[in-house]
C-alpha cells in the first residue's frame, strides 16, 4: 500500500511540471493598411487620435513616430494599483509613407507589457483591446471618415422622431 506522505510528494510533482513549461515570446502588435487619403491627412488623423489616448505626439521626421509609454488618468489610487495589482503599459510606432497622391500607407505597432505585483518585472503582454493597433485603426479611418459605416449613438440605436 503507498503511504500518504509518498502520494502527496507524487501529486505535488505532477502539478509543478504540469504548471511549467515554454512560454512563447508574445510579438508586438502591427498592422499595416493604405489608407484613400494623403499623407499629412492620415499624420493629422494619427496624431489625434493618439493624442486623445494619452500617448505624448512627438514627429521625429515627416513619417516616423515613438511614443512614449502611454499615459495614465491620475488618480489618487495610482500607488495601490500600480503597486498591489499589477499594470499594462503601451506605446505606439507609426510609419507613415505616400503611395500617390491621394493614398499612403500607415504602419502600426503597439507593444505592450506588463507586471502583476511591484516586485515583477515588466514582461511583454498582448495590448488590451482598447490600446491594440487594430483599434488604432479604426479610430484613424473613423477620423479620416472613410469607413463604410459610421456608428454613432443615433444610428445604432436609430434616430428619434
Amino acid at each position: 500500500m503507498i503511504r500518504k506522505d509518498y502520494l502527496a510528494i507524487v501529486a505535488l510533482s505532477v502539478f509543478a511540471f504540469g504548471c511549467t513549461g515554454v512560454q512563447h515570446p508574445i510579438q508586438p502588435d502591427v498592422v499595416e493598411v493604405t489608407l484613400p487619403a494623403s499623407a499629412d491627412r492620415v499624420k493629422a488623423a494619427v496624431t489625434k487620435v493618439l493624442a486623445d489616448d494619452n500617448y505624448d505626439v512627438d514627429w521625429k521626421d515627416g513619417t516616423q513616430l515613438q511614443t512614449g509609454y502611454r499615459g495614465e488618468q491620475p488618480s489618487i489610487w495610482d500607488w495601490l494599483v500600480r503597486g498591489r495589482f499589477g499594470v499594462v503599459r503601451s506605446r505606439a510606432q507609426v510609419a507613415v509613407t505616400a503611395e500617390t497622391d491621394q493614398s499612403s500607407r500607415l504602419r502600426l505597432q503597439v507593444s505592450s507589457e506588463g507586471k502583476q505585483t511591484m516586485f515583477d518585472g515588466w514582461v511583454p503582454t498582448q495590448p488590451q483591446a482598447p490600446q491594440s493597433a487594430e483599434n488604432k485603426i479604426r479610430l484613424v479611418k473613423n477620423e479620416l471618415k472613410i469607413v463604410q459605416t459610421t456608428y454613432t449613438t443615433e444610428t445604432f440605436y436609430g434616430s428619434k422622431p
